[in-house]
């Protein structure tokens, strides 16, 4: 939906470098992105990755709302990646006067959160198993951890590290 609006919106198709910062953590929230190729890494404080998207994603969203600044950083992984960018507060006048673009708009901050909330619980779920020593369930839980974003797949391995020295005091790794 958001791509018919393009011409209205004035948006303007950008061409990205892998390692490329796109977005900085704590500016001003002025842009929203459409990702049409590469793939991106958000990362926050010292960059630790979160999430990664994908062609036919937006990134820059969560920035609408709040205090109107940008909550993590956003470079590209692997590139080039071809980028539409739209004004946000544009984006913002055009969705007050369409109802399925806002739906859009809240319906892709919706799966974001969503998105987070499981990962969330896969951690909680991976701690409650190293703690009732349920070996099993840790495994099922940091085998879906590592395919996660590399924030992710380093919790998984810190877990792990955490069950070895469990399992052998002895073991340092």
């Amino acid at each position: 939906m958001l791509v018919t609006h393009l011409k209205e919106l004035d948006a303007e198709s950008l061409v990205y470098d892998s390692g490329d910062v796109v977005i900085e953590e704590h500016e001003n929230a002025n842009e929203i992105l459409l990702v049409l190729s590469g793939e991106l890494s958000v990362e926050i404080s010292s960059q630790r990755e979160l999430a990664r998207i994908k062609p036919g994603e937006i990134v820059g969203e969560m920035g609408l709302f709040g205090n109107n600044r940008y909550c993590a950083t956003v470079r590209v992984l692997s590139g080039p990646a071809e980028i539409i960018r739209v004004n946000s507060d544009a984006l913002l006048r055009l969705a007050l006067f369409d109802a399925d673009l806002a739906l859009e708009i809240l319906a892709l901050s919706s799966t974001r959160c969503k998105q987070g909330n499981q990962l969330n619980m896969l951690l909680l779920d991976s701690i409650q198993a190293l703690n009732e020593g349920n070996e099993s369930q840790l495994q099922k839980c940091l085998t879906q951890l590592e395919t996660q974003a590399g924030g992710f797949q380093a919790a998984a391995q810190q877990l792990a590290s955490i069950n070895r020295r469990l399992i052998d005091p002895s073991a340092t790794t």
